[in-house]
């Protein structure tokens, strides 16, 4: 799990308007401290609606004549045949987190391109600490009633780092949740993916089961 720094409450006045406005901001540590981080990966588990292009014409609709993003790179996109170590260490930074970096932040449909469907190779100290951590996080949050999390996974190319944090683990699954569950489940049909709203539990195994599949755990 990620670090929580700092927890803030910021208030906004607009003088024109005379609108007031209340937001609860949390910060996290950055555990892409003085890393050179090449790829940048959020994953949920779940294909349904997670690939960073379908984002990006959404947002493209709202903003026409915007150059897109996701141009960068792909070019250098190649087979991988490395086996990575594993890092959990950082602190937070601003200077050297995009260095070489390839464009946004890329969901789970895009990993598993990168990967051409295939584990991520780990060597075997890696494997047993991810497989555990991963397990024990997600118990823990599973108890205590937490859903939405996902992992945040960079890839250090030039240390052959995996540098991984579970991020977003601050949502509880209440009466608003199992509501939009609800809402969600209605257009499902039969033979289609499960909605992205679970309960915890099945949350919890929806998740560790593609993480073993993500990763040569």
């Amino acid at each position: 799990l990620c670090k929580i720094v700092g927890v803030y409450q910021i208030g906004y006045h607009n003088r024109v308007s005379g609108k007031r406005s209340m937001e609860q901001v949390a910060v996290m540590q950055n555990i892409f401290y003085n890393k050179k981080i090449s790829r940048i990966f959020d994953l949920k588990g779940s294909l349904r609606g997670r690939f960073a292009a379908q984002i990006q014409r959404s947002k493209d609709d709202h903003h026409l004549d915007v150059p897109s993003r996701g141009s960068e790179g792909t070019s250098s996109q190649r087979k991988y045949g490395n086996v990575y170590g594993f890092d959990t260490e950082g602190e937070s930074d601003t200077s050297e987190r995009g260095e070489g970096r390839t464009s946004g932040t890329l969901l789970d449909g895009d990993f598993l391109e990168f990967t051409f469907g295939r584990p991520m190779p780990m060597n075997d100290r890696a494997k047993a600490v991810f497989h555990m951590s991963i397990l024990n996080d997600t118990l823990f949050l599973s108890i205590i009633n937490v859903l939405d999390y996902s992992i945040l996974v960079g890839i250090d190319e030039e240390r052959m780092e995996l540098v991984v944090g579970i991020i977003d683990f601050m949502r509880q699954y209440d009466i608003l949740k199992q509501m939009e569950r609800v809402g969600k489940s209605l257009p499902m049909v039969v033979g289609s993916e499960a909605p992205t709203i679970i309960q915890p539990p099945l949350y919890k195994a929806r998740f560790t089961n593609a993480m073993e599949r993500y990763f040569m755990t």
